[in-house]
């Protein structure tokens, strides 16, 4: 496959270079445009709400234990053309890495990936919108747990999440919060189930992760993803030879330079397919890559890091190997955090296999809450109580159930998270509480669940946001 330079770094020095393919690759300009100031911190957008919380890590914290992708090496640029058009909307980049599974060999001299299985509850994205008529950036993100490098067409993706009304005239970090969104994802390792388990092929043992622009401006040449830096001038703490060590995540090393990942097996070259949706592909769709240049000077980044054919993304994950199985019933009120509790149940579905957790999440810290279910709601936002709503309908069907018993009682510590799990012997499906009694679920019945927790601001206690799980 022919790999199509891109460049237009007019600092930078080009040298055509020949790709593994073998072919000298031609030169694209207009690709790569120079970010003009300060990458901003916009904060923590929560899906679930529509609500802003103006710091990061409000509620999975990123860190060496929960990353399980990070590509955070900047070069000073972002991706500007999907040749001819720009990124436009209907214009997509697809760019490959590898999520290690616990039989990943390359993993084990830093100590080894510890699961195969992921949800993934936050994402941060990095990207650049100048767009003059753009009133706020957007951009739909796919994901595809097996995803060979370079190649076109994907399979299905694994989510899809399109987020608008971000900030626009400049650069910025965005985490997307999608606990209680009923947008969390379930990734596996290494390819996931097209191609389970470790084969020491990235065609087999890759993921995608696609990005297109969703913005409200025209999406000519004025808005894009930020691109890495290559990680031998970005980390000192990569190893020698291909960026396999995946810094700053829970299976790798902690990176030589502050607040930088190198992305597991992120492969220098992406595609770009300009025309997506038509059956064929359009003029411009190929396998591309930014001709990188080397800048040793210049260790853990600078002006003049080093291009390489990567994207800005860190994927959060939960460490629990469990699905979300819950949708979402309201939206709670906002609570001392500045954002409203979420809500949502991980597990399994299947009734008989007694395998939930509930967990209530962006809670202030090391205040006490409780569960509470129902197998009815009320309408969002009309049974106003304490600072917040009651979503779960106390007058039919059973009425309201507690989950009041001393282990049940949870702390949400510095965290700001609850949970209540059947595999640690916490409640169990075969006993549901309800106001007059306990019920069983099983196929087609469906459960609705709430937290309510104190907080040292108005009323004294609120709820968090509600989800229903419909047993099978």
């Amino acid at each position: 496959m022919i790999r199509l330079a891109l460049i237009g770094i007019a600092s930078a020095t080009a040298v055509p270079v020949v790709s593994a393919q073998g072919t000298v690759a031609p030169v694209d300009s207009g690709s790569a445009a120079r970010v003009p100031g300060p990458v901003k911190d916009g904060g923590t957008y929560h899906l679930a709400s529509g609500t802003w919380t103006r710091a990061r890590n409000s509620v999975a914290a990123f860190g060496i234990n929960d990353n399980i992708y990070s590509n955070t090496s900047p070069s000073g640029y972002y991706h500007t053309d999907i040749s001819p058009i720009g990124p436009a909307p209907g214009g997509q980049v697809i760019d490959a890495a590898v999520i290690p599974g616990t039989t990943n060999p390359a993993t084990f001299t830093m100590g080894g990936a510890v699961r195969d299985d992921n949800t993934v509850t936050e994402v941060q994205i990095g990207y650049c919108d100048f767009e003059p008529m753009a009133a706020s950036a957007g951009w739909t993100l796919d994901f595809y747990e097996t995803y060979a490098p370079c190649t076109y067409p994907p399979p299905p993706a694994q989510q899809t999440i399109t987020v608008t009304g971000l900030p626009s005239g400049g650069c910025w970090f965005v985490n997307l919060d999608l606990v209680g969104s009923g947008q969390t994802f379930d990734i596996q390792a290494d390819g996931g189930a097209l191609a389970p388990g470790y084969d020491g092929s990235l065609a087999l043992d890759s993921f995608g992760l696609g990005f297109q622009y969703a913005g409200t401006g025209s999406g000519t040449f004025n808005a894009g993803f930020l691109i890495t830096g290559d990680p031998a001038n970005t980390d000192t703490g990569w190893l020698t030879g291909s960026p396999i060590s995946g810094s700053n995540t829970y299976f790798g090393e902690a990176g030589g330079c502050p607040g930088t990942g190198s992305g597991f097996e992120n492969g220098d070259s992406f595609w770009i397919e300009d025309l997506p949706g038509t059956g064929t592909l359009g003029v411009g769709s190929n396998c591309y890559w930014f001709l990188g240049y080397n800048n040793t000077g210049t260790p853990c980044g600078g002006v003049l890091a080093g291009l390489y054919s990567g994207f800005w993304f860190e994927l959060s994950a939960e460490g629990s190997t469990n699905p979300a199985i819950s949708t979402p019933v309201c939206v709670g009120a906002v609570n001392a955090t500045g954002a409203p509790g979420t809500f949502e149940v991980f597990g399994d579905a299947v009734a008989a296999n007694n395998n939930a957790v509930l967990t209530a999440g962006n809670l202030p810290i090391n205040e006490f809450g409780i569960f509470i279910t129902g197998l009815d709601t009320i309408a969002p936002n009309t049974v106003f109580s304490g600072n917040g709503y009651v979503c779960i309908n106390p007058t039919t069907q059973g009425g309201l159930g507690r989950f009041a018993a001393a282990n049940q009682i949870k702390n949400s510590g510095a965290g700001g998270v609850i949970t209540l799990d059947t595999n640690a012997g916490e409640w169990n499906l075969g006993s549901i509480p309800t106001s007059t009694g306990v019920y069983a679920a099983m196929m087609g019945v469906t459960s609705n669940f709430q937290a309510w927790h104190r907080e040292q601001v108005g009323a004294g206690f609120n709820f968090t946001s509600a989800a229903a799980v419909t047993w099978q």
